[in-house]
């Protein structure tokens, strides 16, 4: 596996540039994920040819993006699931599925031979990847406001790439077996949380974990990399997309890890650095290095779907964000919906599983990774000027007169 230096070089350059690029730009509307981005279709085949998507690169693009969404897990409050949270989230996208078949049916007209159940599955998922450094950096991760984003990012990112592995898995199983895959998957989570609780606690590895957290064996990093590599091994021996066994990994390390010794928070900031510093701006960079911006210039209908699937995508995921008005508000609403909006990685997914099966051209293919890049850049800066997020809801309970004893805080 060749080892590409100076392409490794420009990766380093381009991710340590696009922060401060970002934060020279007025009101700061564009989130550094997006320079990240267009730094790699600046450094890539299509531009200066810094770098090629191959070897080494390829596997850091891969680690990337599994601890990317291997940190989202993390982040996810799993209480929130048997919540109305989750019930709100998931009835939005039930609602993006519905809207986005005739959706679908309409972009046939001019994406001719193009299978409806993908180009309606393309409609629906949302980017956790892109959100998570978004409210993260906003400082409203925590909030009502961030854990809803969070949750509606979770559902539409991996409710999607489900419908994509059941209906249209590379494994030669039936449907129904695909859902007892999925199903094993899930309740082999549930039991892996339980004991790795159990185990995390036991006073003896209790003692070890904390006595290692200064010194170079840094057991807690590595049994958090354990985590992560065995849930994408498991998900992988099920034939499922080992991406989603990487953001079970996270949500089982945080029911597992989510006591609260002094050390706790120094160990999320580890994990962090070591993704948001090094691995997630590598994955972000080689997603540009890898559009194939000359093959979508050079098909017309390529070039008139962007728009027209940019559009889908809006109306198939921020439409059913009404569903949170009372909850948060309108303008939060909004915001939330054209963050649910912001797709990436699910497009190329679905093109690269089209062109595979036949089910796509390749001119449509090309513009389901032109519309999701399109996605990222115009729909996250949309919801930043509607900032503040973390307003009242739309009917605040009126406030006690001055005259009575303050009510307590909620």
């Amino acid at each position: 596996m060749g080892v590409q230096f100076v392409g490794l070089l420009a990766i380093a350059v381009a991710a340590f540039a696009a922060p401060l690029a970002a934060r020279l730009i007025p009101g700061r509307l564009v989130p550094p994920v997006v320079l990240e981005v267009l730094a790699g279709i600046a450094i890539g085949p299509q531009a200066l040819d810094l770098v090629r998507p191959t070897g080494g690169v390829y596997v850091l693009y891969l680690l990337g993006f599994g601890f990317l969404l291997f940190l989202a897990g993390q982040e996810i409050e799993v209480k929130r699931f048997r919540g109305p949270t989750f019930r709100r989230t998931a009835l939005s996208f039930a609602a993006s599925v519905v809207i986005a078949f005739p959706l679908a049916a309409g972009l046939r007209q001019i994406a001719a031979g193009a299978d409806l159940r993908l180009l309606a599955l393309a409609l629906t998922a949302s980017s956790l990847g892109v959100m998570v450094p978004i409210l993260r950096d906003n400082g409203v991760i925590d909030t009502e406001f961030g854990q809803l984003a969070m949750m509606a990012g979770s559902v539409g990112e991996f409710g999607a790439l489900l419908l994509l592995t059941v209906l249209f898995s590379a494994q030669p199983e039936p449907t129904w077996v695909q859902v007892a895959y999925v199903l094993a998957l899930g309740v082999a989570a549930a039991a892996g949380a339980l004991g790795l609780r159990r185990l995390w606690r036991s006073p003896w590895l209790r003692r070890a974990l904390l006595a290692t957290d200064q010194n170079t064996s840094q057991l807690r990093v590595r049994g958090g990399f354990v985590v992560l590599l065995a849930f994408t091994a498991l998900a992988h021996h099920f034939g499922v997309d080992a991406l989603l066994g990487a953001f079970i990994g996270g949500v089982v390390l945080n029911v597992a890890d989510s006591d609260d010794r002094p050390t706790q928070e120094r160990y999320q900031g580890k994990l962090r650095a070591i993704g948001y510093g090094f691995l997630v701006p590598v994955f972000f960079i080689v997603t540009g290095v890898q559009f194939d911006i000359r093959a979508l210039l050079a098909s017309r209908s390529a070039l008139l779907l962007i728009p027209a699937i940019l559009a889908c995508i809006l109306i198939a995921r921020a439409l059913p964000a009404l569903l949170y008005r009372r909850v948060i508000g309108s303008r939060p609403a909004m915001a939330v919906g054209l963050l649910q909006a912001t797709t990436l990685t699910f497009p190329v997914v679905v093109a690269e599983v089209g062109a595979s099966l036949g089910l796509l051209t390749s001119a449509t293919s090309a513009a389901l990774v032109g519309a999701a890049l399109a996605s990222v850049l115009i729909f996250p800066a949309l919801a930043l000027t509607l900032r503040p997020w973390t307003g009242p809801p739309a009917s605040p309970a009126p406030a006690a007169p001055a005259s009575d004893v303050p009510a307590p805080a909620a």
